[in-house]
């Protein structure tokens, strides 16, 4: 039932989503501002060509509640499911993506929503840092977002780079539409991905980990890193 629901609202979005393209407008992006040795900003990312990584404002924004996205943009239209409300729009983000050298795996084909199908891209680390008591803590992202009931392991999750689904000629970009930026069941508008999933066909296994995250509302850093080739 689960599966076939999926499928539903997956068609729902292919039907609806040419309609929202010609009627919302497109988010602004920042400027591209260079900040030397390699750094560049857009919008509030700030982007590390050397080190391989990006890092963009945010807040805790849902624990304790179903969650099918580690993050999105502010207004986005799944943003009651996220653990994260991000300071930059689908574009933003992607141009983020883009700087670090990511491109769309071109076997990668369309995918639905809850599929269960592993998905393929370029691999990236997330992590997500907050300051708690004066100090600097930085984890990775799915040991903040699987509650220790989930029965995933952290350290099994893997993200890849999807890159959304292309924009019709003409249209918005489809992360900028639904302000999905990063899921975890497969949902073919966000721009990096979960591999195997997660809570796929069981939902409400992903709600956060309350015993590990600072209290909603507060200011967190997401950080993207693309692995740096062993030397």
């Amino acid at each position: 039932m689960k599966r076939c629901h999926g499928r539903l609202l997956a068609f729902a979005l292919a039907a609806w989503l040419p309609f929202a393209q010609a009627q919302a407008p497109t988010p602004p992006v920042g400027e591209l501002k260079p900040l030397g040795k390699d750094r560049f900003q857009v919008g509030r990312i700030v982007v590390d060509k050397r080190a391989g990584t990006f890092t963009v404002p945010g807040r805790v924004h849902v624990l304790g509640q179903p969650l099918e996205y580690l993050a999105t943009a502010p207004g986005g239209m799944k943003e009651y499911e996220t653990l994260l409300e991000l300071d930059a729009s689908g574009s933003e983000f992607n141009l983020a993506c883009i700087l670090l050298g990511l491109e769309r795996d071109p076997k990668q084909g369309s995918f639905y929503q809850f599929s269960e199908a592993p998905v393929a891209g370029p691999r990236v680390s997330i992590s997500i840092a907050w300051t708690e008591g004066g100090k600097r803590r930085q984890v990775p992202a799915a040991e903040a977002l699987l509650n220790p009931e989930a029965g995933a392991k952290p350290e099994s999750v893997e993200w890849v780079y999807t890159g959304s689904i292309p924009a019709p000629p003409g249209g918005q970009f489809a992360a900028d539409v639904t302000g999905t930026l990063v899921g975890f069941v497969h949902d073919g508008n966000t721009i990096i991905e979960s591999v195997l999933g997660l809570g796929i066909g069981a939902y409400g296994s992903v709600s956060g980990n309350r015993a590990l995250l600072p209290a909603v509302g507060t200011a967190v850093e997401l950080i993207v890193e693309v692995p740096q080739p062993k030397k």
